[in-house]
């Protein structure tokens, strides 16, 4: 199926007129029938398609950690940048938002200047999306301004609407809910003492630093460092994606000024997703009702919001 992808691709791309991008919703491989064994990560890698477009692209499944054998799945669709094409414009041609649209491709390293003949995923179907395909492009004095390592973007013009407000705040919470799909997606994957990736395990910052580098967020590799970057957040404010830090938890806590040697993300309602040594090494769990347990109470350091 990715072999299938990249070749429609690349047909279509070379074939295009100058001037007219391709979108193939409705040809191939659009759809995916869920294998014995497949995560949404393993299938995204296999299709060749970002994990936050394969995962905006289904927004009827409620938790992306658990998909079942049988279980159609969409593909997100691939569009050709043409010349002229920016994301805001190709966002409002198909009828997704532009946050949506950002989410869905962190491969994009400069959200502001497409290369021609570049893959854009579009998470189509998408609960996210603009009022129609025929929305107005900006108004003229209109500046779209975006940043790729966040996910957010805002329309500015003259005049600041309440609009533009709420849609900044919408590409945050689209992210943190990214981030979150994203590292539930991993969930099983072994402890390692001083591991990072999937392929050797995780310890618990490694586990941190690998999902927030998936969506262009650079962190420290270890939880006493990561402890100082960011804002403060106190624990009523707490936010999904925000980074809870815990003390003294091993023998090497001395060391640190501030003794932190845990750290996990919040989820909300109280639940945590960590990468766990505890029972032999159980690896990426959630914590459900953290602030109620004995164990992370009696350790709890802190939060931070490491997306501002």
């Amino acid at each position: 199926m990715k072999k299938g992808i990249i070749a429609v691709v690349t047909t279509i791309a070379t074939l295009a007129a100058p001037g007219m991008g391709v979108a193939f919703a409705g040809t191939g491989n659009t759809g995916y029938t869920v294998q014995t064994g497949d995560t949404m990560y393993k299938i995204a890698v296999a299709n060749d398609v970002p994990l936050p477009a394969l995962e905006l692209a289904n927004p009827q499944i409620q938790n992306p950690a658990s998909i079942y054998p049988g279980e159609e799945i969409t593909l997100p669709t691939p569009y050709v940048v043409a010349p002229g094409d920016t994301l805001y414009k190709i966002a409002n041609t198909h009828g997704v938002s532009l946050a949506a649209l950002e989410a869905a491709n962190p491969q994009i390293t400069n959200v502001t200047n497409l290369q021609i003949g570049q893959t854009v995923f579009l998470p189509i179907p998408v609960s996210y999306s603009a009022p129609s395909a025929s929305a107005p492009s900006a108004p003229s004095g209109a500046s779209v301004s975006a940043s790729s390592g966040s996910g957010t973007s805002t329309v500015s013009t003259s005049s600041t609407t309440s609009q533009n407000t709420g849609a900044s705040i919408s590409a945050d919470a689209l992210l943190r809910q990214n981030i979150l799909n994203y590292a539930q997606s991993l969930i099983g994957i072994r402890y390692a003492w001083g591991g990072s990736t999937p392929a050797t395990g995780f310890d618990c910052s490694g586990f941190v630093q690998y999902v927030f580098a998936h969506f262009g967020i650079s962190l420290p590799r270890q939880s006493h460092d990561q402890a100082t970057v960011g804002t403060p957040v106190a624990q009523a404010s707490l936010l999904p994606g925000d980074l809870l830090f815990f003390t003294d938890t091993d023998s090497y806590a001395s060391q640190y000024a501030n003794h932190v040697t845990h750290v996990g993300i919040y989820m909300g309602n109280g639940n945590m997703i960590e990468s766990s040594s505890a029972n032999n090494g159980e690896g990426v769990v959630i914590v459900h009702n953290v602030f109620a347990n004995p164990y992370y109470t009696a350790h709890y350091y802190g939060a931070r919001d490491v997306l501002e």
